[in-house]
């Protein structure tokens, strides 16, 4: 629609009663009123009292627009509001906008709970009121939510109205938040180690051992003082514990006739713990007590960046264990757990890797795509995905080995880093881990509280870390 047409038609559609707020009304909804869900602007409404210095800015139905700079960018439709921003409408129903309303009167500033529920809001929601400088929405209602008073303001930045972020974690998200992918040189370069002293009882100490976690997914505590307690005290400062039908704590230690391979003085190849469960454990805790047997050394591995790998090199590979579930299985006479996940699980939004779910041990036979049959190119291709994923995590570049000392204790994120364990004398010598879980909300709420309290130890630095 052109300047001409658009300024004919909103003349068409006023009255003796209203007339066009000015031009630049008409090139502003010339070039928003291309899309057909968007109504004619506001008008001037001429009224008795109407002074040249201060003219009430109305919409046919008499809601007041308060005047500032920017009043010919925000108009009313049937039951939305519209911001035009960089020639773009922004199109907000009236509903959706006083359900975000953060004001102290609609979130107790001291529970930080609601005090309304969305299905208070009367269903024709109407302002009575409207402010927009370009930076700030304010609107009164005309028919709120019964018990609020008529002075009630509901107010919203310019910036949340065109970004909406609802998530808690991504608001204060910043680049360096994200997973920093390894292999073996870099680890051996940046593998953090923090006393048990400072990770007790130093906040910024422990504030820089939470961003390490955050990005590497693997950290160590040394120096821990000799007692099977130790384990809860290091998994409780994270959050609390995540019991499990192993207990709130375990010890994986060599045991006659074991239900699970941790137990004994096999070879544990990479894995990740109790991915059976709905909801497995997002991070895992093992301390070492006693490991003077002969073997024994501990590996871990980047799941994410070997699934980095594959989406660059082989994205069919990629995709296919993206859209594909494993079955996972504990069936044992006293508990019995099934679960069915993709390998590599991904944000349904963004298509961002979120975790990788991976543990041969524990994994059932292949589920069917369709429920019914299993074709034969299909299975194929499966097997040959997941080899090529084995492959990448089970290279030697992308590994890291030590051998826990007893004193130490490995924390590490249990969707993204898998672990492992070499065979082991069991003959001479002992050895002994405890052992413990968190989970990932505990984690996610305990990184934004160290980000916010402590910002300056937050900030990365990869040459210090």
């Amino acid at each position: 629609m052109n300047f001409t047409r658009a300024s004919r038609l909103l003349r068409q559609k006023s009255t003796s009663s209203y007339r066009v707020l000015s031009y630049s009304v008409a090139r502003n909804f010339a070039a928003a009123a291309s899309r057909a869900d968007v109504p004619r602007p506001l008008l001037y409404k001429r009224t008795k009292s109407q002074v040249p210095a201060r003219r009430e800015l109305c919409t046919s139905d008499g809601v007041f627009i308060e005047p500032t700079e920017n009043k010919e960018n925000v108009w009313l439709g049937s039951g939305e509001l519209y911001l035009l921003d960089n020639k773009k409408p922004i199109k907000l129903p009236l509903a959706y906008l006083r359900d975000a309303c953060l004001c102290p009167l609609c979130k107790d500033p001291h529970s930080k709970q609601r005090t309304f529920r969305t299905g208070d809001i009367p269903q024709n929601i109407r302002p009575r009121w409207i402010k927009w400088d370009g930076k700030e929405l304010s609107i009164k209602w005309a028919n709120d939510i019964p018990g609020y008073s008529t002075d009630h303001t509901s107010v919203w930045t310019g910036d949340y109205l065109k970004r909406p972020i609802f998530n808690t974690h991504e608001r204060a998200h910043s680049p360096d938040d994200g997973p920093l992918l390894w292999g073996q040189s870099r680890m051996n370069r940046l593998q953090h180690w923090v006393s048990f002293e400072d990770y007790v009882n130093d906040d910024h100490a422990f504030t820089v051992a939470m961003k390490n976690l955050k990005r590497m997914g693997l950290i160590f505590v040394k120096d821990i003082p000799e007692s099977r307690e130790m384990v809860e005290k290091i998994a409780t400062r994270m959050g609390p514990l995540r019991n499990t039908f192993y207990g709130s704590t375990f010890d994986v230690r060599t045991v006659p006739q074991a239900k699970n391979v941790a137990y004994t003085n096999q070879f544990l190849g990479f894995h990740m713990d109790l991915m059976y469960m709905n909801e497995p454990p997002g991070y895992q805790l093992l301390h070492c007590l006693e490991n003077s047997c002969s073997g024994g050394e501990s590996l871990f591995g980047d799941s994410f960046s070997a699934a980095h790998a594959m989406k660059m090199e082989a994205p069919q590979m990629y995709q296919l264990l993206s859209e594909h579930c494993l079955g996972y299985e504990y069936n044992h006479e006293s508990h019995v757990y099934y679960n069915k996940r993709p390998i590599f699980e991904l944000d349904p939004v963004t298509k961002e890797l979120l975790h990788v779910n991976y543990s041969p041990p524990f994994q059932s036979s292949i589920p069917s795509p369709d429920g019914r049959d299993h074709d034969v190119r299909f299975v194929s291709k499966l097997v040959h995905a997941i080899k090529t994923f084995t492959t990448k995590i089970d290279s030697t570049s992308a590994t890291f080995e030590l051998k826990l000392a007893p004193g130490t204790c490995v924390i590490f994120d249990n969707r993204r880093i898998v672990h492992a364990r070499r065979q082991f004398n069991a003959s001479k010598g002992s050895r002994w881990l405890a052992g413990a879980y968190v989970d990932t909300d505990a984690l996610l709420s305990r990184f934004a509280v160290c980000k916010r309290q402590h910002p300056e130890a937050w900030r990365w630095n990869e040459a210090t870390s």
